[in-house]
C-alpha cells in the first residue's frame, strides 16, 4: 500500500506554500514517510523505486546520519584514488579541503538540498571564482552524491537538477609566420636557453606540460619522432591529458637539428630531462611564461599570447599546408577528428574553397567531354 499527500501551508510572509509526501509500507507491513519532495512527479517517482526495490529484495534504507565529508572521504579512497590520475585526485582534493568542506562539510548528506547548492555557487561566484573551477566543484559534488546512491547509502541526487554555469570561450590568437620568424630570432639571440623548447613547441604543437616532462630517452633520432607519454602540471608528474595524448609526434628536419645542437649545452639532469632548469630539475611553469615567454614576445613586438596558443599555431600551419585532418589530430593527440574540426575548423576556409574548387572542376571537365562529343 502507497499513497501520496499533498501538505499545504502558509508562510510568514503570508504566501500560501505546499509540498509533497510519499507514505507506504514493506512487505512485513512497516510504514515509511518522506516529506519534502516539490513536485507529486518526484513523490512518485520516490514510491516507484522504493516499491520496487522491496519487490525485488534490494530495499535501500537510507543512511540519515552519513556526512558530506565521511561520503566525500569515501568517493576520494574507493574511486577516484583507483579510477582517475594523480592530477585529478590533487585537483578534487583542493576543491574539497578549500571549498565544499567548510561549507557542507558535516552537514548530513540526506539533508543537502538543490538550494544550498545553489548559494553555495552564489558564493563562489561572489569570491570571484572563475566559472570553469565552479562547474568542476558542481560535478564533484554530484559525483559524491552518485557514489552513495551506488553504495546505497541515499536514494536522492539534489545536484542533478543543478545548470552548469556558461563558460565564455577563450579568444584563440594564432601567430603568422613572420610573427614565429621574429620570436625565434629574438629568443636565439637573447635567450639561447629558451630558444630550443620555445622552437620545440610551434613545430610539435606539445602541451606545456608535455615539454616540460620530455626526457631524451623518448626521442627517436632515427625515425625522427617524439614520444609523448608523461605530463608535468602542478608539481606533479603523471600521463598525458588523455590516453589519446600518448602518441608519437613526427619532428621536421630543422628541429632534429635543433635539439641535437641543444643537447650537447643541455644542464646535466638525473632526470634526463630535454627542457630542465639550471638545477636539472623540472622547469617552473611561472618562470618559463613570464620571464621568458612574455619577455620575448614583447622583445619581439608582438602581440601578448597565452602559451597554449603555440599549439594553435602548430595547427595552423598543418592546415594552411594542406595537411590531412586525420593526422593533424594524432600529431595534436585530440580523441577524435571531430574534435579537430571543432577546434580548427574555422581556420580551414581555403582549404575547403580548394575542395570545392576540385568538384567544381570535375564537371567542367564533364562538360568538356559532352562538347567534345557533340562536336563529333
Amino acid at each position: 500500500m502507497a499513497k501520496i499527500t499533498k501538505r499545504e501551508w502558509i508562510t510568514s510572509e503570508g504566501k500560501k506554500s505546499f509540498s509533497w509526501n510519499a507514505d507506504y509500507y514493506d512487505n512485513n507491513g512497516k510504514r515509511y514517510r518522506k516529506s519534502g519532495f516539490k513536485t507529486k512527479n518526484e513523490a512518485e517517482k520516490y514510491i516507484a523505486k522504493a516499491l520496487n526495490a522491496i519487490n525485488t529484495g534490494v530495499y535501500i534504507k537510507e543512511n540519515k546520519q552519513i556526512t558530506f565529508e565521511e561520503a566525500s572521504n569515501l568517493y576520494m579512497d574507493l574511486h577516484v584514488s583507483i579510477y582517475c590520475k594523480i592530477s585529478t585526485k590533487e585537483g578534487y582534493g583542493g576543491y574539497l579541503k578549500n571549498h565544499l568542506l567548510p561549507y557542507f562539510g558535516k552537514q548530513k548528506l540526506v539533508e543537502v538540498t538543490n538550494s544550498q547548492m545553489q548559494s553555495f555557487i552564489k558564493k563562489k561566484l561572489d569570491e570571484k571564482l572563475s566559472n570553469q573551477t565552479i562547474n568542476h566543484m558542481i560535478t564533484l559534488t554530484s559525483c559524491i552524491f552518485n557514489k552513495m546512491i551506488d553504495d546505497e547509502a541515499i536514494l536522492k541526487n539534489p545536484v542533478n537538477k543543478i545548470k552548469k554555469l556558461k563558460l565564455t570561450k577563450k579568444e584563440m590568437k594564432i601567430l603568422i609566420l613572420e610573427e614565429i620568424y621574429k620570436i625565434l630570432e629574438v629568443a636565439e639571440k637573447h635567450y639561447p636557453d629558451f630558444y630550443p623548447v620555445l622552437f620545440t613547441a610551434i613545430f610539435t604543437g606539445m602541451r606545456q606540460g608535455e615539454l616540460i616532462a620530455l626526457k631524451w630517452d623518448n626521442i627517436n633520432w632515427i625515425k625522427q619522432q617524439i614520444y609523448i607519454k608523461e605530463n608535468y602540471r602542478n608539481g606533479l608528474l603523471d600521463t598525458p591529458k588523455t590516453q589519446t595524448s600518448i602518441r608519437y609526434i613526427d619532428m621536421p628536419n630543422e628541429l632534429v637539428k635543433t635539439l641535437k645542437e641543444w643537447k650537447l649545452k643541455c644542464p646535466h639532469t638525473d632526470k634526463n630531462l630535454v627542457f630542465p632548469n639550471k638545477e636539472g630539475n623540472y622547469q617552473d611553469v611561472n618562470n618559463l611564461v613570464k620571464r621568458k615567454f612574455q619577455t620575448v614576445l614583447n622583445k619581439a613586438k608582438i602581440e601578448r599570447i597565452r602559451w597554449h596558443d603555440l599549439r594553435h599555431t602548430y595547427a595552423s600551419i598543418m592546415i594552411s599546408q594542406n595537411v590531412p585532418i586525420k593526422y593533424i589530430q594524432n600529431q595534436m593527440g585530440h580523441a577524435s577528428c571531430q574534435i579537430t574540426m571543432d577546434r580548427y575548423g574555422h581556420l580551414m576556409p581555403e582549404v575547403n574553397q580548394s575542395a570545392k574548387n576540385a568538384i567544381d572542376n570535375l564537371f567542367k571537365i564533364e562538360e568538356k567531354k559532352e562538347l567534345k562529343t557533340i562536336a563529333n
